[in-house]
């Protein structure tokens, strides 16, 4: 009784004393959410994640912030604002003048997801460590990943990868039958980020019983997140097949770059393991190149799925982009050398649909950070110990934002007037003003809270699903190359849709991806 008694005043005094005692709630009805202020565990029923992220940020009197209370008195705050985003993950996580440099930023990666990271990786590693630990591993990774580096030593594997899952399609056009692209996806990404981690696409998928073990997270957690007999061994057991495999890789791209030209590496782990900083620690890179491998991969791949199945729901949308693709590509067969970087950049719609891809299904719903110190947030403070969800998918489903959220528009990218991109990485489109001038007013307001964007500027929109400041995504330019050339190559060839009663839903483990797979027909295109 007494210890009730203890965590009901606790609970009081936290939730009555802080800062933001007259937040707005973020109501929810699941106990995970609603009582720990945690993540719903995985199921087979709806995704209740996703949808309390989407009322949240789709509610006005939630922006910019809203709390969930714990039964602890902990507040989980949910930023529904791009401003509040930015203060979060550009200011929040910047070294701070007049600090010393091992003081900590003001936020800082979230809790839990480093001790999930810590449990499935066994060590530490890029995505769970903070400060200078953090930022000594971010900058040996961080050159490959740069365009100047990434695009002509990834770009012609890139291209003949593409050719082989044409050649995949191809053949389901001939049979007739349907293809479960994302699984397919899977294969390509994986073996593209493999590829550009140890410089060889010959790697020995035998010691972990072959490449499908290696190729979900999902398969191999210890939470029993996924039923197959492989998932069910003992967990440290099944990981040490992992790294033995991640070791045996890392051996032989460090043996074939033995006398690389200056500066010149086949791959991300030798020139990673050149830089010396992982002499004194060997698994330390061994630990970086799993997370890198993970995290290289399914992301890209579950993207690729939602976007064919947006394009396959949209047939028009498939013959714009065929009378692009085809004028930059030429018919096919095409051959892989000749797709280059500048010519994927003369491609604007291509990249708009995958911009709109990953408004409506980002690969990571929301950005976890912990709170070190006040933190101001849009005009709030959030106090220190606190934990903050910058949600992504419910800003990018905000009407205020985004008009029509639910529908798939790739003009939102395009800015009018222009035909193409200055280069490689930049964003694109616009929608429709309210036609009621007290709905316009209602909207500009809401739009002045979300960092001055109006609906005609969705193109100057960020690219927050893969983060921003200091911790944007190491892989980005990697998943862009990959987005454009999988997508030119494949509307260039053929014409599809989706399978009679493939339902397409999200279903979020650690990343989002479609809960029913996506199941296409194929058709080659008629020679023109």
């Amino acid at each position: 009784m007494s210890l009730v008694v203890i965590l009901v005043t606790r609970y009081l005094f936290r939730r009555y004393t802080s800062c933001l005692t007259h937040a707005p709630v973020a109501e929810t009805n699941n106990f995970w959410l609603a009582t720990f202020g945690l993540v719903p565990p995985p199921s087979d029923g709806p995704d209740l994640l996703s949808q309390f992220l989407i009322k949240s940020g789709q509610d006005r009197r939630q922006t910019p912030i809203s709390v969930v209370w714990s039964i602890m008195g902990t507040p989980l705050v949910i930023v529904n604002s791009l401003k509040g985003i930015k203060d979060v993950l550009v200011d929040g996580q910047q070294k701070r003048k007049g600090k010393d440099k091992t003081a900590p930023t003001l936020v800082q990666r979230g809790d839990l997801i480093r001790r999930i990271q810590n449990h499935v990786f066994g060590g530490k590693n890029i995505n769970n460590t903070v400060g200078e630990e953090w930022r000594w591993h971010r900058e040996v990774l961080l050159p490959p990943f740069q365009p100047r580096q990434l695009v002509p030593n990834l770009m012609p594997y890139i291209a003949r990868r593409a050719k082989m899952l044409l050649d995949t399609f191809d053949e389901y056009a001939e049979n007739g039958a349907a293809a479960e692209v994302d699984e397919l996806f899977q294969n390509l990404t994986m073996d593209v980020i493999n590829y550009y981690l140890y410089g060889r696409s010959d790697l020995n998928y035998d010691m972990v019983g072959g490449r499908t073990n290696l190729k979900s997270v999902e398969a191999w957690l210890p939470f029993g997140l996924n039923k197959t007999r492989w998932a069910q061994r003992a967990y440290q057991p099944s990981r040490e097949l992992l790294k033995d495999f991640i070791r045996d890789s890392l051996n032989r791209a460090i043996a074939d770059d033995a006398s690389p030209e200056k500066g010149d590496f086949r791959s991300v782990a030798a020139c990673a393991f050149a830089s010396g900083k992982y002499d004194h620690d060997r698994e330390a890179l061994v630990n970086d190149m799993l997370s890198l491998t993970f995290a290289g991969y399914d992301t890209t791949a579950h993207t690729l799925a939602f976007c064919f199945s947006e394009l396959a729901r949209h047939p028009e949308i498939q013959e714009a982009l065929f009378t692009e693709v085809r004028q930059v590509l030429g018919p096919p067969p095409v051959d892989p050398a000749s797709i280059t970087a500048d010519k994927l950049i003369k491609m604007p719609l291509v990249t708009a649909v995958f911009r709109e891809t990953m408004r409506k299904y980002p690969a990571v719903v929301f950005i976890p950070v912990h709170v070190n110190e006040d933190t101001p947030v849009d005009g709030t403070i959030v106090p220190a110990g606190a934990e903050i969800w910058c949600n992504v998918r419910g800003l990018q489903m905000n009407p205020d934002v985004f008009p029509d959220p639910d529908a798939f528009n790739p003009l939102r990218w395009i800015k009018p007037g222009e035909a193409g991109l200055e280069d490689g990485f930049d964003a694109l489109v616009s929608g429709p003003t309210s036609s009621s001038s007290a709905a316009a007013t209602e909207v500009s307001a809401a739009s002045d809270r979300n960092s001055g964007f109006m609906p005609d500027q969705q193109y100057n929109f960020p690219d927050i699903s893969f983060t921003l400041g200091k911790h944007a995504c190491l892989g980005k330019n990697l998943a862009i190359l990959e987005l454009r050339t999988v997508i030119a190559s494949v509307v260039n060839q053929f014409t599809f849709s989706l399978k009679p009663g493939n339902v397409i839903e999200t279903k979020v483990i650690l990343t989002t991806k479609p809960r029913n797979g996506v199941w296409l027909h194929f058709e080659r295109r008629v020679p023109t």
